[in-house]
This record gives C-alpha cells, sequence and structure tokens, in this order.
C-alpha cells in the first residue's frame, strides 16, 4: 500500500504547476522528472525510428544538391549530328561518319531531346527511325545547314572575285518571255560567271536537278520530290492558237465553248503531264469537248499542227513570240487559271550562284506587265 500511495504522489507532482525546489522535498522531484523528459527529447539521431532517420538524411541531400543545368542552346554542330544519325538510322555508323566515337554522338542527340522535351528518334526499331517531331526538325537542320553553307561560300567567292559557272535548264515557253530579261541581269550582276541554258522539258529538268547535271530549272508544276526547292518566279495568260482559216480567227477573243467540235493539240503527256492536266481541265471547266486530240512533244511541234489545220491549242502567251506562220493567237474569255513557271533546284556546290541567281529575279520582280512593255 506505501508503495501504491508513493506512485499517486509522484504523478500529482508531475503534473502540478511547476514550483522552486526547496519549497518542499516534493518539489525537487518534480524538477529532475523535467530535466530528464528534456534530456530525452535531446537523445541522438540514432535513438529516432529508422523512417524519421532516413527522411532526414534525405532533406538534407536535397538541401546540398546544386541546381539543375540549363539546356545547352542547338549548335551547328548537334544540327550536323542529329542529320547523319538521321540519314544512317544507325548510331555505329553515323559515328563512323562523323569520325567520332558513339558516346558523344549519343550524349548529343540526348541533349537536343532534354532541350527540346521531345523524342527524335524511336530507338525500339532497327534501323532507328524518326518521330513525327524528328521528320520536322529533320527538314528544318538540313535547310539551316544548307543555307549557312551556301552564306559560308558566297562569302569566301566574293571575297576573293570568282566566277563560276551556272548551268540552268528551261522550258521552252519560258525561255522565250521568262529567261531573256532575267538572264541578262544576272550577266549584268555576275559577269565573270558562265552560263549554260539547256531547253529540256519539266521531268528531264527535274531528274537532271537529281543527277546534278543541272544547277538549277525553271518547270512547270507539280514538284513532288521534297528533296527539290522550289519557288513561283513567273505566271501568264493562256491564249488560244488557232489556224489562220479557221471560222474563229477572225474574232477579238475566243471562248473555248465556241470550238467545240474542233480537234485539240496538247502536250504529250511524258513530256508534260502536270501541263497537259492543266489544260484538260481549263477546257472541261469551260464545256469545250474535242473531236479529236493530238498529241506533240514540244511547243513548236504544236504550233506546226495548229498552222497545218490540225486542230486548236492553249498556249501560254509567250508561245506567240514563234510567229508560225498560219497561226493566229486570240485572248480566251473563259475564266482560266495562270500558268505558273517555278524555280527548282536541289543543294550543290553552286548553290551560291543559284541564290544570286534568285536574288537577280527578286529584284527586278518581273511582272505580266512589265513583260508585255519589252
Amino acid at each position: 500500500m506505501a508503495a501504491i500511495a508513493r506512485h499517486f504522489r509522484s504523478v500529482a507532482a508531475s503534473r502540478a504547476p511547476a514550483r522552486r525546489g526547496g519549497d518542499s522535498p516534493d518539489g525537487v522531484g518534480a524538477t529532475a522528472d523535467r530535466r530528464a523528459d528534456r534530456r530525452a527529447d535531446r537523445r541522438p539521431a540514432s535513438a529516432w525510428p529508422p523512417e524519421c532517420c532516413r527522411a532526414d538524411a534525405t532533406l538534407r541531400l536535397w538541401a546540398r544538391r546544386p541546381p539543375a543545368p540549363r539546356p545547352v542552346p542547338m549548335d551547328l554542330r548537334q544540327l550536323r549530328y542529329f542529320v547523319a544519325l538521321a540519314e544512317e538510322g544507325h548510331f555505329g555508323r553515323a559515328a563512323d561518319a562523323l569520325n567520332i566515337a558513339q558516346p558523344p554522338l549519343s550524349q548529343q542527340i540526348r541533349a537536343i531531346e532534354a532541350e527540346l522535351q521531345v523524342t527524335l528518334f524511336d530507338r525500339s526499331r532497327r534501323p532507328i527511325a524518326l518521330t513525327l517531331a524528328g521528320r520536322t526538325l529533320l527538314r528544318e537542320a538540313r535547310q539551316i545547314l544548307s543555307q549557312m553553307e551556301r552564306a559560308e561560300a558566297m562569302t569566301r567567292r566574293a571575297g576573293k572575285g570568282e566566277g563560276g559557272r551556272l548551268s540552268v535548264g528551261i522550258t521552252g515557253t519560258a525561255a522565250l518571255e521568262f529567261a531573256v530579261p532575267v538572264l541578262s541581269a544576272f550577266n549584268r550582276r555576275r559577269p565573270n560567271v558562265s552560263l549554260s541554258l539547256r531547253e529540256m522539258s519539266s521531268p528531264a529538268q527535274l531528274d537532271a536537278l537529281e543527277k546534278g547535271e543541272i544547277h538549277i530549272g525553271f518547270v512547270r508544276p507539280p514538284v513532288v520530290d521534297e528533296r527539290i526547292s522550289i519557288r513561283l518566279v513567273h505566271q501568264e495568260p493562256f491564249l488560244v492558237a488557232l489556224p489562220a482559216a479557221h471560222e474563229k480567227a477572225s474574232a477579238a477573243a475566243v471562248r473555248l465553248a465556241d470550238l467545240n467540235g474542233t480537234p485539240l493539240v496538247i502536250f504529250d503527256r511524258l513530256e508534260a503531264p502536270g501541263f497537259r492536266d492543266l489544260i484538260l481541265h481549263v477546257c472541261r471547266s469551260a464545256g469545250y469537248v474535242p473531236a479529236v486530240i493530238q498529241d506533240a512533244p514540244q511547243m513548236l511541234t504544236m504550233l506546226c499542227l495548229v498552222g497545218s489545220g490540225l486542230g486548236m491549242a492553249l498556249v501560254p502567251r509567250s508561245a506567240q513570240r514563234l510567229a508560225i506562220d498560219g497561226v493566229v493567237f486570240r485572248p480566251l474569255l473563259d475564266d482560266s487559271p495562270q500558268i505558273e513557271l517555278y524555280a527548282a533546284w536541289m543543294h550543290n556546290k553552286e548553290a551560291f550562284l543559284v541564290d544570286d541567281l534568285l536574288s537577280t529575279i527578286e529584284d527586278m520582280a518581273v511582272t505580266d506587265q512589265q513583260v508585255t512593255d519589252l
């Protein structure tokens, strides 16, 4: 019983308000208890539960961790690495082509992906394949690298006062109206450059560009090869070419529906597929139905057939410069699209001259009215 009484007295003393130790014997015990509690609160970390120790260590590590470095902006070297890997489809072969080890190549590709926050390659496939984001970057990267190389080449050659040689492909009708003022202006700008002009159909020009036989071509659409860059440089309207003996030859202008039954002379599909389709579209839209369709490979051949009375033809305005006997040219009253001419080129060692020729065309701003005034 005495022990139980002492226990209750000690509990009551611990809950009682603090008293100075000299007030009573019980005050000494209460003060000692409180000191013991404070010492317990200051016990070493090893006495705390393990999960508390781990959390505390993690917080201390994060507090000492340096801030994450910001991604370094892409440079031309990284773009070259990316293009090489995209073209090779294999890290080892791309590294060999770049004359570097594979780990640095992998690091640079990961750096680009980290900066852009996209995945550029599907690495689960063999060979590795570009993602949609990768295909987009490849197209832009090629243009950037090409422009940089052109800028370097143009700067060096300009500094040395060097000339060069430019091989140009052009369709027959474009040579009649468009080429003369443009090439004349280019010759004044670059008198030391040797110009080679080749008359070719549009498909032949595109093939020659791919083979490197010409540096730039002037073609009729369409151009579907994504490796070939294009730019609209000239437009002109349709004219109707009629035999001089045709009943509508004396009219000031002609509607196609009034020529129903007249044979149609048109470009051969192999020589000018896009131009042929455009002519047939204009004829159908205007309600013209030919009795016969006569194919011809070139404009001069077409006009010779028209002059022989074998049919009529829809031709570019520039065709009237050929002045074939027995052929008259009349404006078209029907609504019809303009005939477009595009410059087409691929990256090559003469790219700086191609850029100069395109700049010449832009500076001239050749319009239909200017051509008419020549």
